[in-house]
């Protein structure tokens, strides 16, 4: 059945010209709760999973080194077994993988203390490569136990810069042993690798060619370039995909949906963790095809937070707008969009004057057959101005915006910003100058008033190509000491696009430290990172990390899971969090946010109570955050958070009008349960521990 559904979506993809229909996403009851940093493949054993279920939790993101289908099987296995749900991880998604060598051999050398062989070579003229291994040909035989031989890498056969090395002590099992080096290099570049021995003793042969059959390097012994000869070698390469161009090859998506659609312990697919905001028309199109191989199971893909220091937009350029050489776009509307109120564009307004008018015209095509709306301006007070077009148009459908100049001043304004460099901001369109395309797109915004390529954009940029929810990490708990004091503008900027998508969002929460990085939280904060993401809307959270990684190019200490293996004490910590959520979870799936607001300090980003709000606090100046929600009948629920991580609170609140009553859902049943409310006066109050949120619901 699964292969008919998959067929039909490929059809309706087909006459749809290519629209993206969002997944089925399954449903994770009672209330997506996951982790990061999964037990690795050694670790996938029943009594691990148990651990993870016994935790509260309701899905794995697998990670920690499982990429492959054996490993990936396994899990899913156990996630099944325990009633959880995987998301899967491929690493053919996040790298293509090749080799460039050099097989021929009829000749051999030994290495040994005193005679280093090497080789250089040239790696591709293509962006973001790495070089993951290196393979040679070594008889074994030659090669005794104990003895170490030792594969550097350099820039040149100078030696002057190390980029890193791998080591293998004998015995080993074949002639063809594998340096893992995982290094990235530069595009198109000349390298040098040297093997050495720390023996007197020769090792090998280490097979070789003469003459020279390799067009990109040559062989060296004891540093001195070897006439006309070549190790065999294999380098083995990854290139990042998303990056000029590069994607996973639909082959890869057909074959991971074929292989793991039908699994039972299947959530969905991780794409990409922390994408710049050039890669995302490329994840798009990663998307959208697993939605056409896959349409029952989510894509995953999570965003980097306000605090990165490169979102990742590429290079920018421009164009002058001028009575004779309009500029234009072409882009198709999302599956949510059915009316464009505004475009916002990027054009520089010290260069466009009063009397130099802009007209922005939305086409249905660039033949221009059907005007849907149109808005003049005369010069702008800022570079990102907003032309209201209120246009009605259809989803999952081209169109086409064309910017032309009606005369005066000196005739030209500019720049018009657009990408540059072989960069897409739009998947499915393309930018114009005087009715010719060009490679590259305008920067521009339905709907939305925002300031180029900020944080808010980069959320925008993605929630605006439909994902199946948005997720973000932001670890507020600083090595230093105190709280992230961008973490609550990151959430109200995730909170707003998801709404303005029609989507819900995800946050990641903070399980570990990292030296000179990040502090472990307390329980009580902990549980405060928990309730702050809810009163804000989260529809799920996900741990980072579980076990408490090693060997990542960063110290990290005090996960949930130690590093040997024990539970740390943020286990039962969570544990309690994550009991509260599979009660109060059901409910809390069923709300949409209409509002939150801050009382006590107000944090960047954030509002004060309104006079009118009808849930009021009796202190103002007690550190709380309110938030308040509808379910789909519109009756009213409001989620009350305590932001100090120290001490317990009580609140009190007046509302006006007065309810007939108020209930709190409790986290003991998933019910409703009474309160102190009194009608006669309409007050209330609610103990909190630090960091606690209630959610309580009105008749």
């Amino acid at each position: 059945m699964k292969k008919k559904i998959a067929l039909i979506s490929v059809v309706l993809a087909s006459l749809m010209g290519g629209a993206s229909v969002q997944a089925a996403i399954p449903n994770v009851e009672p209330f997506p709760v996951g982790i990061f940093w999964s037990p690795g493949p050694e670790e996938t054993t029943s009594a691990k999973y148990q651990e993870i279920k016994e935790l509260n939790a309701t899905f794995v993101l697998l990670s920690n080194g499982i990429y492959t289908y054996a490993q990936n099987d396994a899990a899913l296995a156990q996630c099944a077994d325990k009633g959880l749900s995987c998301i899967v991880q491929d690493d053919r998604l996040g790298s293509h993988k090749f080799t460039v060598d050099q097989t021929a051999g009829n000749d051999g050398k030994y290495v040994s203390a005193g005679s280093s062989l090497g080789q250089t070579f040239t790696t591709p003229a293509e962006p973001d490569i790495a070089i993951d291994t290196i393979q040679l040909y070594i008889d074994r035989t030659q090669w005794t136990a104990g003895r170490k031989l030792t594969l550097s890498l350099y820039s040149s056969p100078g030696k002057e810069n190390l980029i890193g090395s791998y080591s293998i002590t004998g015995p080993v099992a074949d002639d063809y042993p594998v340096f893992k080096l995982h290094k990235w290099l530069n595009s198109g570049s000349s390298y040098y690798f040297e093997l050495t021995s720390g023996s007197a003793a020769d090792i090998g042969w280490v097979v070789g060619h003469s003459p020279n059959v390799f067009a990109g390097g040559t062989a060296y012994q004891n540093g001195t370039a070897l006439s006309d000869y070549d190790f065999w070698f294999k380098l083995n390469y990854g290139q990042k995909m998303y990056s000029g161009g590069a994607q996973p090859p639909a082959s890869v998506i057909n074959d991971m949906a074929s292989h793991y659609a039908g699994n039972p312990g299947l959530l969905g697919y991780n794409l990409m963790d922390e994408p710049g905001a050039a890669a995302m028309t490329g994840l798009q199109g990663t998307m959208e095809k697993f939605r056409a191989a896959d349409p029952n199971h989510l894509t995953y893909v999570n965003l980097l937070p306000n605090y990165a220091q490169n979102l990742g937009f590429g290079p920018q350029s421009g164009e002058y707008v001028t009575p004779g050489s309009a500029l234009g776009q072409t882009f198709r509307t999302n599956s949510g969009t059915s009316h464009i109120s505004s475009l916002q564009l990027y054009i520089d307004k010290n260069q466009w004057g009063s009397n130099e008018p802009l007209t922005l015209k939305l086409w249905n095509s660039p033949a221009k057959s059907a005007l849907l709306g149109q808005k003049t301006l005369s010069g702008s007070s800022t570079s990102f101005p907003v032309f209201e077009i209120n246009a009605a148009v259809s989803p999952n459908t081209d169109y086409y915006w064309e910017l032309t100049h009606g005369g005066g001043g000196d005739n030209q304004v500019g720049w018009v910003i657009r990408s540059t460099g072989g960069v897409k901001l739009e998947k499915d369109g393309t930018a114009y100058v005087a009715g010719a395309p060009v490679n590259g797109d305008y920067w521009f915004a339905l709907n939305q008033s925002l300031v180029s390529f900020s944080y808010e954009d980069y959320v925008y940029r993605w929630a605006s190509k439909k994902p199946d929810f948005l997720l973000f990490d932001h670890y507020p708990y600083s090595a230093g000491g105190g709280f992230s004091s961008e973490y609550f503008a990151n959430l109200e900027i995730i909170r707003r696009q998801a709404q303005a998508a029609s989507l819900n969002f995800w946050a990641y929460i903070q399980s570990v430290g990292v030296t000179d990085g990040l502090r472990p939280p307390t329980e009580n904060e902990l549980r405060y990172n928990v309730y702050s993401s809810l009163v804000y809307g989260a529809k799920g959270i996900n741990y980072f990390t579980y076990e408490t990684p090693s060997g990542e190019g960063e110290t990290f200490h005090d996960g949930i899971i130690l590093p040997g293996g024990s539970k740390g004490p943020l286990y039962a910590s969570a544990q309690k969090v994550n009991a509260d959520l599979l009660q109060i979870g059901p409910t809390l799936r069923t709300l949409t946010s209409q509002a939150v607001y801050h009382t006590g300090s107000l944090p960047s980003g954030t509002s004060g109570v309104p006079s009118g709000f009808f849930w009021k606090p009796d202190d103002a100046a007690q550190p709380l955050i309110i938030g308040y929600f509808k379910n789909g009948s519109g009756r009213e629920y409001v989620m009350v958070v305590n932001k100090d991580t120290v001490n317990a609170v009580t609140a009190r609140f007046s509302l006006s009008p007065k309810p007939a009553g108020v209930s709190e859902v409790s986290k003991s049943t998933g019910t409703e349960t009474g309160t102190d409310y009194n009608a006669a006066t309409g007050k209330l109050s609610s103990s909190l521990a630090p960091g606690e949120g209630r959610l309580y619901v009105l008749p």
